[in-house]
């Protein structure tokens, strides 16, 4: 397992990340199989399963990345018939930072357009601004943080560079819009595509900021 159950830093927000690792070739198995390894504790979370052959997985650990530190740093085997994380050593420096930021990047500047278009997908886009942020915010941890840092709040923790313009509030809000669309939770009443547009703008300019450090250095 790995994710904020595996950092201890689990909330109500919570679901358990798995990872499943299959032997290459023999494709997945019935998920009743690995529920079965779940500790006790945690078996009134929802489970969220990463499928992924061994050799895609021992790729990842070779091309440095982000997911191969976050397995690196975080997961905690709950059933091995090998020790197949930790024979896999450390990964290689992780090295796209830019390239990753840029993707999300593209992402986001095709929000304001959605909103204009389909107001009423106000809840869906904002939850959208979220997942951006924060992976943006991952990646950039990579470089501006002694270590990645893989938690929800990762974009309130950069070191080095001009807080994030959006307040935790907004952003508790953003997350909310996002499970809501992720887990049938209810969605939240107060969105609405001027707040969404306000805050993607605000948001915009300190993304390409960021990538543009990272990218000089």
């Amino acid at each position: 397992m790995f994710g904020s159950v595996a950092r201890g830093d689990r909330d109500l927000r919570s679901d358990l990340d798995l990872l499943a690792v299959v032997a290459d070739g023999r494709g997945k198995v019935k998920e009743e199989d690995v529920h079965v390894h779940v500790p006790s504790e945690f078996l009134e979370l929802e489970a969220s399963i990463s499928w992924y052959g061994q050799r895609r997985l021992g790729a990842m650990f070779d091309n440095g990345e982000l997911f191969a530190w976050h397995l690196f740093q975080e997961a905690m085997p709950v059933f091995e018939a090998e020790p197949i994380i930790k024979n896999l050593g450390m990964p290689e420096p992780y090295l796209d930072a830019g390239a990753d930021i840029a993707s999300f990047e593209k992402v986001m500047s095709a929000i304001p357009a959605q909103l204009e278009a389909f107001p009423e997908n106000a809840v869906y886009e904002l939850g959208l601004v979220y997942v951006c942020l924060r992976n943006i915010c991952m990646a950039a941890s990579s470089k501006l943080c002694d270590r990645p840092d893989f938690s929800r709040y990762s974009p309130f923790r950069l070191d080095g560079f001009t807080p994030v313009p959006i307040t935790q509030h907004e952003y508790d809000l953003a997350m909310g819009c996002r499970m809501s669309g992720q887990r049938g939770m209810r969605p939240p009443l107060t969105v609405s595509p001027s707040l969404v547009a306000e805050i993607h703008g605000r948001l915009a300019l300190w993304i390409t900021e960021l990538r543009y450090l990272l990218e000089k250095n």
